[in-house]
């Protein structure tokens, strides 16, 4: 049997209260209601799906970011 992640290891993991430990776990495909527990491996791959990749920009565009510069666009 895979090892089970509960509301209290949910909370103890992201350091989050009981009602939103209760809400990660839901989200979690496949979980079970009575006791609220999900899958190891469910849990990890909710975590994978959380993850944001940062978007690429150009070179110039980093440059102008760092340096300050604001471009306005101008309608005519």
């Amino acid at each position: 049997m895979d090892a089970l992640m509960t509301v209290r290891g949910m909370c103890d993991r992201y350091g989050c209260s009981m009602p939103t430990a209760r809400k990660y776990l839901r989200q979690c495909d496949p979980h079970m209601e009575n006791p609220l527990a999900a899958p190891m491996w469910a849990v990890q791959e909710w975590e994978d799906s959380r993850i944001a990749v940062p978007v690429q920009t150009s070179r110039k565009t980093r440059a102008e970011h760092h340096a300050g510069i604001v471009h306005v666009p101008r309608h005519r």
